[in-house]
């Protein structure tokens, strides 16, 4: 078995096993992430806990605004487009990123007490967030320039040894002070630091460009039109914590952090079967195969609900797993937030289609619409119903997200004149519809442990009863799309 193992690795394009490589590193990064929140929950108060979550939440905002996301996307494209010179361009972006946030700190120094009171942070923790600001995005560049070229070894590497130094240096410098918060804090902006500066001297060394005007351009014009949309996943996946903070405190914050920690624990599996499922529904479109696309898509919806309700149900023990009693009101937040989870899995299968068509001019727009109706329905339900709103605010705009989509999709098959129906409506209907029951029906249960493992033992039953059928579509998205059953 070892045998045939290693020859299928070796007869991987370096596309693929650079794929694979790097999904490795995700999951080696959000599992590690997820084990440490009972770690710090153990070891800081929840005000302390609230004030490292709220810190990398607005970590998140600032990022945003100083880098534009140029190491990602912006990256890529121009890579392409100046395929002669891409050290070059790589070591001259970087150059823009660090000036804009070298301004952006500028502006911060004068104008501090106003953004440190809208913040929540401390003077000292914000200019922290700024030294992690300047170093985190050449990490970014380095490791998305390897990995343009197929490179994965020096990637993967730098990502395990960055990933456990910073656990053991943040764990340690937290039980060696009272000043907790900081010291989390500083462990993290400390390894990102080492990591960014040696590796930001490297990606000038290649490149020996710090300004090109042309590649400044580019970078800009680029970027600067998703900035909405940017702006708009941004506020979905951070404005909670934010504005729970801001209306009750960091400790409200960090019980709804751990609550959210709970329930995004299915974005490990989500993000392993949209990798699959993803170019296998591309080629099936493509074949004009639907009514395949339709019979698996409502087989994984089926699959990721199953998981949603598991994780709804086991919400009591999730938490006690996470972290102590002060924390065990999270219970009534994950079942909204892991219902999130199902509708951010169900408009990305709608956005798909979306964009194989090329018709995704409308996604910028919907999302902005739902990121501010989040804000909105936050800042007035948080200071009548406290920080529990959050959850239910979350679902209720992820499903008019997922509603939008679906609009978009079917408009997208108008245009390209594609009759038939690509997905089982009435199934993915159904199945949408059970999720959100059954997150009412978990929280109902989580005092009648009993009936609550029944239930789970339902759920169970039913998805092995199809379990013949999840294992041949997966094994058939596994094989890229084969398909010998017509």
């Amino acid at each position: 078995m070892k045998i045939n193992l290693m020859r299928k690795y070796r007869e991987m394009s370096p596309a693929v096993r650079t794929s694979l490589w790097f999904t490795f590193c995700q999951f080696l990064q959000r599992g590690i992430s997820f084990i440490t929140v009972p770690v710090f929950t153990r070891l800081l108060t929840t005000e302390e806990y609230g004030i490292c979550n709220v810190y990398f939440a607005w970590f998140e905002v600032f990022l945003l605004f100083t880098s534009l996301k140029i190491p990602y996307e912006g990256l890529n494209n121009g890579l392409i487009r100046y395929e002669e010179d891409k050290d070059g361009y790589t070591s001259s972006v970087m150059g823009l990123i660090l000036v804009m946030t070298a301004v952006s700190t500028g502006i911060y120094l004068l104008f501090h007490p106003w953004i440190d009171r809208a913040t929540g942070l401390s003077s000292f923790i914000m200019l922290l967030m700024f030294v992690q600001l300047m170093f985190n995005p050449p990490l970014m560049l380095w490791t998305n320039r390897e990995r343009f070229d197929f490179r994965y070894r020096k990637p993967v590497a730098v990502t395990v040894a960055s990933t456990v130094l910073n656990l053991l240096i943040t764990v340690l410098a937290v039980v060696s002070t009272s000043y907790k918060a900081e010291a989390r804090i500083i462990g993290s902006v400390f390894v990102q630091t080492l990591f960014g500066v040696i590796l930001a001297a490297v990606l000038f060394a290649k490149g020996k460009t710090f300004y090109k005007k042309e590649y400044w351009s580019f970078a800009l014009r680029f970027n600067l039109p998703l900035i909405f949309y940017y702006v708009s996943q941004l506020i979905l996946n951070q404005s909670d914590r934010i504005l729970i903070n801001y209306f009750q405190g960091s400790g409200k914050a960090a019980v709804y952090s751990v609550a959210y920690s709970a329930a995004t624990l299915m974005l490990l599996v989500l993000s392993a079967i949209n990798g699959s499922f993803n170019p296998w529904m591309y080629k099936k479109l493509k074949a004009g195969k639907f009514q395949e696309v339709g019979r698996t898509a409502s087989a994984l919806c089926l699959l990721v609900g199953g998981a949603t309700f598991a994780v709804s149900a086991l919400a009591p023990d999730l938490v006690r797993i996470l972290a102590t009693e002060a924390y065990m009101e999270a219970i009534w937040i994950i079942a909204p937030v892991s219902a999130s989870v199902f509708f951010i899995f169900l408009y990305m299968v709608f956005a798909n289609v979306e964009m194989y068509y090329g018709e995704n001019k409308g996604i910028s727009i919907i999302s902005i619409v739902c990121s501010v109706l989040n804000i909105i329905l936050n800042i007035i339900f948080i200071p009548i119903f406290g920080y529990f709103a959050a959850g239910w605010t979350t679902l209720l705009c992820y499903m008019l997200l997922t509603l939008l989509h679906y609009i978009l999709m079917r408009r997208a098959c108008r245009i390209h004149h594609i009759r038939k129906r690509v997905f089982q409506d009435n199934v993915i209907l159904a199945i949408s519809g059970g999720v959100v029951l059954l997150s009412f029906i978990a929280m109902g249960l989580y005092r009648l442990s009993y009936l609550r493992y029944g239930a789970l033992l339902c759920a169970a039953a039913v998805l092995f009863a199809f379990r013949k059928k999840l294992l041949v579509i997966l094994k058939q998205m596994s094989r890229g799309g084969e398909n010998h059953e017509e």
